[in-house]
């Protein structure tokens, strides 16, 4: 009798644990894990910039192997102390000087010798070996260049070919064009990308950019619709076994948000920040219209996924572009709103004040706490924006973005209480004072301040 109901509850242990088997599969992550905003820096905007001396051989060309070694090691003696960590390459390490793009006979992208003439995988060596990360980036879609008449084999899918991931007709996407959209009715598809994301893992890749996403990238209708190839990409980083961040980029279509979400780690809000021009950035073209267009968003990023404002050019004086002002001003949107905090100054180059933005650890503690803030009245020359935070405290920014000298308030009432709180300004260090109901600074063209607002 004993040993017949030791069999039977031995039996219905069994089904019980056989039941929870699916659940663990079922909680297998859908994307790398990303629980605060990263601190790094980003090559494109060295690349893209017409400033005197800097792409010497021809547009793009600063990139090369020696020139990130550089950059990573500023940050590993200068920045990783305060946690920038990851060293960011973006487009054109598969490409010539004359841009021409390289691909290996399985139509993945191949490190040109020229700019990088030890490859990736010395490259990431290196970067690891000072304590950093690395990151790399791809275009969405099949390039062109690597259908090579749809002749190419995909790597470890037998039977597949280039032919076989995308459409018979050879339908273009992304938001230049330049590629031809993969087709996931066919497994192959999935399949070359798998192909590639093993290649970077195997590398030693720590991030992935993947840009002119749709829908989004100044494009619409259904050929830019890349919702397919986001999952697919994220589950291929996930394969690979190594936590591999995953940026989506640009101008993405807010109507997706819950795509977004699900499959990256975070999600350009807006177009470049480089003008293009010989700066890295201008006041007009690279931070007005970011004020306006990151609110729809704020309430969408948070642990795991981040609203992403693009780089932070605020290091290196007379290039970025900017005044004193404009430049902490820059800083405090992009650290108030949780922002990945990248830098794509010349870190070779930084000047006093940059760094001093740059390793301000009480603002950074402000975005890595990853609340973004809201502003009490959006769309206007001066504007107020705040945010409660687990201890209850407020931090609070106070922006004047007009061309004359203005006072900005903060009224406690738009928090939700009266009476005094003390007052400490973030970049100065400074305690301010306990004040009434509100508190008030007299701010100059295009500046800011900081704020922790405390009862």
């Amino acid at each position: 009798m004993r040993r017949s109901r030791m069999i039977v509850l031995l039996a219905a242990l069994c089904t019980v644990i056989a039941g929870l088997a699916p659940v663990a599969d079922a909680r297998t992550p859908s994307k790398p894990t990303a629980n605060t905003p990263y601190l790094g820096w980003s090559s494109w905007s060295l690349q893209s910039t017409k400033y005197p001396g800097v792409n010497t051989q021809g547009d793009y060309s600063w990139l090369t192997e020696q020139h990130v070694l550089e950059q990573a090691q500023v940050m590993a003696t200068k920045l990783r102390s305060h946690g920038y960590q990851y060293v960011n390459i973006d487009a054109g390490w598969w490409r010539k000087w004359d841009w021409t793009p390289e691909y290996d006979q399985y139509a993945r992208p191949l490190t040109d010798a020229a700019r990088f003439p030890d490859g990736m995988a010395a490259t990431a060596r290196k970067i690891h070996s000072m304590g950093l990360k690395i990151g790399t980036y791809m275009p969405v879609g099949l390039e062109k260049e690597a259908y090579n008449g749809g002749n190419s084999p995909i790597y470890g899918a037998p039977g597949c070919f280039t032919r076989d991931i995308v459409y018979p007709d050879l339908r273009t996407t992304n938001g230049w064009d330049s590629s031809y959209k993969l087709n996931f009715d066919n497994p192959c598809a999935g399949k070359w990308i798998d192909s590639i994301a093993q290649m970077f893992a195997g590398w030693g890749i720590d991030f992935l950019k993947l840009d002119g996403v749709g829908p989004g990238s100044d494009k619409t209708g259904p050929n830019y619709d890349n919702t397919a190839d986001v999952a697919a990409w994220s589950k291929a980083l996930v394969k690979t076994g190594r936590n591999i961040q995953f940026l989506l980029s640009w101008s993405l279509d807010h109507d997706y948000i819950d795509t977004w979400q699900r499959y990256s780690n975070g999600w350009r809000v807006d177009t470049d920040v480089e003008c293009y021009c010989d700066t890295l950035v201008t006041w007009q073209n690279s931070l007005v219209k970011r004020f306006d267009d990151v609110v729809p968003w704020i309430g969408d990023t948070g642990r795991g996924g981040w609203n992403n404002l693009d780089s932070l050019d605020v290091g290196n004086g007379q290039m970025d572009g900017l005044s004193n002002d404009e430049r902490q001003l820059y800083m405090t949107l992009w650290a108030i709103e949780a922002a990945p905090l990248y830098t794509g100054d010349d870190l070779t180059k930084l000047d006093s004040y940059g760094l001093s933005l740059l390793t301000n650890d009480e603002v950074i503690a402000v975005d890595q706490a990853g609340r973004a803030a809201k502003p009490v009245v959006a769309h206007t020359p001066q504007q107020t924006w705040w945010t409660r935070n687990a201890d209850g405290s407020y931090t609070v920014a106070l922006f004047n973005l007009d061309t004359s000298p203005a006072t900005v308030t903060a009224n406690w009432s738009d928090f939700g209480f009266h009476g005094k709180a003390s007052v400490r300004d973030l970049w100065s260090h400074q305690q301010l004072g306990k004040f009434t109901n509100s508190f008030s600074a007299n701010l100059a063209p295009h500046s800011a301040k900081l704020l922790k607002v405390w009862r």
